[in-house]
């Protein structure tokens, strides 16, 4: 469909509407039913005050895709901040700016340069530490999305070309021009009903169209400097450098979000003692920890896309329980007491050789979700803490970690000396995040009185000082490593009466599984990144090897 054929389709469709508005106004002359004309002001003044309420400020537009990615580090979001603050020194751009590429231009450039100067601060050009191929997925992501953007929301914009909007900024100053004279020439003739015409249209409805007008340039304006800004942060931080395809493939596997899986226990606390409510018919919670936050969603798997499996490390001192806890935790999930599938064990060329010698066992949530459970070394025993070393070793690849810790241990020495670690490591790796961390307290049935197991669901009952312990365990543990009670995790492994896996460990991380998502994404594109390099170099060459051999090919065949 040409431009032409276009207007003509939008005259034969209005005018119908036109000419049942023509008829109405004469019946309602000609009856002389005076109340419909003041019924249809009435209406008339309502949508122009809605309307000039909703266009009063550029902000009550409906801005497209501010959100941050949960995947994001601290020196990302400064980054964001600060196209934020660009996009709102535009707001009042003008139409003119729109059909040039001269602004646009300008604009990614000063974008560019204030964007990387979060990420090197040293260097002039933002260009200089890039590559070619890097500037071109950024580029590519970002017409990407502002194409899709433009064809869901903007009408006609598949058969409204360029020069159309030059042409029709020129057909609006004729038209102004026109009117201006319109205007002159009623004056003469009928100059009262006229002024009073003009007053109402100058007035009244020219403020408010243009003021839709401008609203409508920001929205765009604004949609364009976020997505390129977007993606200039991801050009910064190197993230873009395993390409727009590689990009998008480790992406759909770790960023989803849906609801819980129905029937999941949420542990909940009664700081004051008392019991805490039932959350499903089939499982009692506790006043032993406090609720996990749900300030995010977990991901879950889709149709088109199967989420990456994630390394849950378990780590800890020797003899804490991280063996059993394994076993235990694969054992109940066998039993189908869990929101898993069966439990199997990788075959020796599936395991990631750099994590661990040992086999780790993995699970698969309802959800789709594929957990490795990974043992670390036991720390505790080397005075040198190369133990200590050799243990944080494992934990630097992980998704997830699990602190174990026993409930009987008095000092956690070691454990402190493991946070701090953890804490200095990640901290001098702004680009990459901090794994989501929870501490697993073992032996918790060893805990006074002894006899008492498994613990009775209310602490006020007669039979609640096991519960008491625990719950005083918890808070202490908290204390001592300095972290939220949230993140401390009671569980009882005695052979046979398993207490803590269904109704805390599991809910626990099943609620970290969006952050240990976000932790995944980061970690495999920087490892791609420094593990593909020389092999991709090894492959262009390649390329023009078999170019340059089949050029040959083809010069020996020619006959002389």
């Amino acid at each position: 469909m040409n431009r032409w054929q276009l207007y003509g389709v939008i005259l034969l469709m209005t005018a119908p509407l036109i000419i049942l508005i023509g008829l109405g106004a004469y019946y309602i002359w000609v009856s002389r039913q005076w109340w419909i004309w003041w019924l249809l002001l009435a209406l008339l003044a309502i949508g122009y005050l809605l309307a000039w309420l909703w266009t009063r400020k550029v902000s009550r537009l409906p801005v497209l895709d501010t959100h941050v990615p949960l995947y994001w580090t601290d020196q990302d979001r400064r980054a964001w901040d600060i196209v934020q603050a660009k996009a709102q020194q535009y707001e009042n751009v003008r139409w003119e700016d729109l059909s040039t590429a001269e602004h646009y231009t300008t604009l990614g450039l000063e974008l560019s340069r204030e964007v990387a100067r979060v990420y090197h601060p040293d260097i002039d050009d933002p260009f200089d530490s890039l590559t070619i191929p890097e500037v071109l997925t950024c580029l590519e992501l970002a017409t990407s999305d502002l194409q899709e953007w433009v064809q869901k929301y903007v009408p006609a914009s598949h058969l409204i070309r360029i020069g159309d909007l030059r042409r029709a900024r020129r057909a609006w100053e004729w038209y102004q021009l026109g009117l201006n004279a319109y205007w002159l020439l009623a004056a003469v003739f009928d100059p009262l009903p006229t002024a009073a015409r003009y007053m109402v249209g100058r007035g009244v409805l020219s403020p408010l169209f243009h003021r839709v007008r401008e609203n409508l340039i920001s929205w765009l304006h604004t949609l364009f400097i976020q997505r390129l800004g977007y993606y200039l942060i991801e050009l910064q931080s190197g993230r873009l450098k395993v390409g727009s395809q590689r990009y998008r493939e480790l992406r759909s596997q770790h960023v989803r979000t849906d609801s819980l899986p129905q029937g999941l226990p949420t542990p909940s606390v009664d700081r004051s003692g008392d019991a805490a409510e039932k959350t499903s018919p089939n499982i009692k919670t506790s006043s032993v920890i406090p609720e996990v936050s749900m300030s995010h969603e977990i991901p879950a798997a889709t149709p088109d896309s199967v989420l990456a499996p994630l390394t849950v490390v378990i780590t800890g001192p020797r003899g804490a329980g991280k063996t059993r806890l394994i076993t235990t935790w694969t054992e109940e999930s066998e039993q189908n007491t869990l929101p898993v599938r069966p439990v199997r064990q990788l075959h020796q060329e599936e395991v990631e050789p750099n994590l661990n010698d040992s086999l780790p066992r993995t699970i698969t949530t309802e959800t789709g979700e594929t957990l490795q459970l990974v043992e670390a070394p036991g720390f505790g025993t080397d005075p040198h803490a190369a133990d200590l070393q050799e243990a944080f070793a494992t934990v630097a690849r992980a998704d997830l970690v699990l602190l174990v810790t026993s409930a009987v241990s008095p000092g956690r020495h070691w454990e402190v000396q493991w946070l701090q670690k953890y804490q200095e490591f990640f901290a001098s790796r702004p680009h990459l995040r901090r794994p989501p961390l929870l501490v697993v307290v073992t032996h918790v049935d060893l805990l006074p009185p002894r006899s008492e197991w498994p613990p009775a669901d209310d602490e006020s009952a007669s039979l609640g000082k096991k519960r008491t312990s625990i719950r005083e365990c918890t808070e202490y543990v908290a204390e001592q490593l300095g972290i939220d009670v949230t993140a401390v995790i009671p569980v009882g492994l005695r052979p046979e009466q398993v207490w803590g896996i269904r109704e805390y460990l599991w809910p626990a991380v099943l609620r970290q599984l969006t952050a240990a998502h976000s932790t995944a994404l980061l970690r495999q594109l920087y490892t791609e990144v420094d593990t593909e390099r020389w092999q991709k170099l090894g492959q262009q060459f390649q390329h023009l090897l078999d170019i340059a051999w089949n050029q040959l090919r083809k010069l020996w065949s020619k006959p002389s």
